[in-house]
Formats: C-alpha cells, sequence, structure tokens
C-alpha cells in the first residue's frame, strides 16, 4: 500500500494560443496563470487468499487558478500598418478585437483548470486456479474519470447556440464544454498450459460512450467518444 499527499505551486504556466477568429492565422506561446494543486494518490496490491488478488490506484485533486493574468496590447507600433487600428494601449489588457469582446484566454481566479478531474481510480480483480494440468484465470477491472471541461472557465460557452432560444453562437474556435464522467469495465477469461495462453478479452464491456473530449475546433461541436465495445480472442506462445 503506497499513498502520497501533494501541495504543488505551479507558476505562470506556458500556454499555446491558437485564436484565428480574433488572433490571426498563428500559434503563439505565453505565460499563462498560476495554479495551486493540493491531492493525493493511492497505490495498492493485495492478495487476499490464494489465487484472488486486488490491485488499483486512485487520485483525487483540488487544483485551483490562483491569478488571472491577461493578454497584454503591444499598441501602435510605428511602421506596421496591422497595429494602426488597435484600440489597446500598450501595456493594458486587450478586452475588445475588431469592435467585439475579447475574452480572455487564461481562465478566472478560484476555478478549476481544464481538464482536471477532481478523481480518478482504476481497480482489478484476479482469480488464478489449477485444473490438472491447466492453469485456468478469469480477471474484472473498472476504471472511472470524474466529469471536467475542455477550457477555462472564462471562455464562451459552447452549449449557448443550443438554448431555446439561442443566447448566443459560436464567434470563435475556443469553446468551453462539460465532458461529462464515465466509468468504463473490462474483462478476460483464459487457460493456460505450459508455455500455450488462450483467452477471451472484453474492453469497454458495457459499450460506454463517453465521450473524452469535446471540441469547437473546427467552428462545430466535435466530439470524440470512447472506443466501443471490443472482445478479442487471444492466444500466445512463451518462449
Amino acid at each position: 500500500f503506497n499513498v502520497s499527499a501533494y501541495d504543488m505551486k505551479w507558476e505562470n504556466v506556458q500556454l499555446s494560443l491558437f485564436d484565428p477568429v480574433h488572433l490571426g492565422n498563428t500559434t503563439f506561446n505565453v505565460n499563462g496563470p498560476t495554479y495551486e494543486v493540493k491531492g493525493f494518490e493511492v497505490q495498492f496490491v493485495a492478495r487476499l487468499f490464494a489465487g484472488l488478488s486486488i490491485e488499483g490506484s486512485s487520485s483525487v485533486n483540488s487544483p485551483n487558478q490562483t491569478d488571472a493574468p491577461c493578454l497584454e496590447s503591444v499598441g501602435v507600433v510605428p511602421g506596421v500598418a496591422k497595429t494602426a487600428n488597435n484600440p489597446t494601449p500598450a501595456g493594458q489588457c486587450i478586452v475588445q478585437i475588431n469592435g467585439q469582446p475579447y475574452t480572455s484566454p487564461f481562465g478566472l481566479t478560484d476555478t478549476r483548470p481544464a481538464f482536471s478531474p477532481p478523481w480518478q481510480f482504476n481497480v482489478r480483480a484476479r482469480y488464478d486456479w489449477v485444473f490438472d494440468t491447466y492453469r485456468p484465470f478469469a480477471w474484472l477491472g473498472a476504471s472511472h474519470i470524474a466529469a471536467m471541461s475542455n477550457e477555462p472557465a472564462s471562455f464562451p460557452s459552447g452549449d449557448a447556440a443550443n438554448e431555446s432560444p439561442p443566447t448566443g453562437w459560436p464567434t470563435t474556435t475556443l469553446l468551453k464544454y462539460e465532458i461529462p464522467g464515465y466509468t468504463t469495465y473490462d474483462a478476460a477469461i483464459g487457460v493456460s498450459k505450459d508455455q500455450w495462453t488462450a483467452q477471451l478479452v472484453a474492453q469497454n464491456l458495457t459499450n460506454v460512450y463517453g465521450p473524452t473530449n469535446v471540441s469547437s475546433g473546427q467552428f462545430i461541436e466535435s466530439v470524440i467518444p470512447l472506443r466501443p465495445r471490443v472482445i478479442n480472442f487471444m492466444m500466445s506462445y512463451r518462449f
């Protein structure tokens, strides 16, 4: 049984920004916000009795954004025609681009950052026994990831266009969606003899949909689902 606890301060996290609607068709890196992450991790392996073992791990995290920097303007640069219409003086936070409000890409203080589920775990139980000259076995496992978001809390909601009546439409490729939590189950049953092993393996046994990610990178809501249920028959030889 292993357990570790931590309190980590992650300062000036570097971010890659790509927002062609507002910032042009280019990607650039900036120093972003600071986070404080508190949590703990647990790993264990247990042999309950002859043949039956259980192993697993889990992590619980409480990340919090502690500051909210902004994207600063360079102002009007002499000799650079593209900055002539910049309404934001140099050094001030950009809040407007092309006459439209611009949302800071750095999130909000006292909020959870993107892709940071509060809880994750996996656990597997396996039973091995002996029958004559054969060594049968079976195992069952579960894996869980809690809900999270794909973007910081300051980003506009991607669900605005789906409300009735609509409260807004996508004006950027950076929209925030909630990714619901999910639990998947895997299992196998098989037998070994000498150097041979044959087994029937099932992944995502209950055919959970997911999704693992939601994005508006192509100006539409796109979803990456979990791989559907897969059942394999496998044979192997060890030498």
